[in-house]
């Protein structure tokens, strides 16, 4: 799934960016495996594909 897809499905969740900035630093402190995410939202998904979520956040 690209990016911006990605976005769109966890906005409409009722996902933040702050959210996605929550599970990426809990994600670089801990070393999560995509099964083990803080919010279950975020579940098997990479912390490269969170990230890519976090750079197409804006985009529509």
């Amino acid at each position: 799934m690209r990016g911006y897809e990605a976005a769109k499905i966890l906005k409409e969740k009722g996902i933040t960016i702050d959210d996605v900035n929550a599970e990426i630093a809990y994600r670089k402190e801990t070393n999560a495996f995509s099964n083990q995410p803080q919010n279950e939202a975020f579940m098997n998904m990479t912390l490269n594909e969170v990230v890519r979520v976090k750079e197409m956040w804006d985009i529509d």
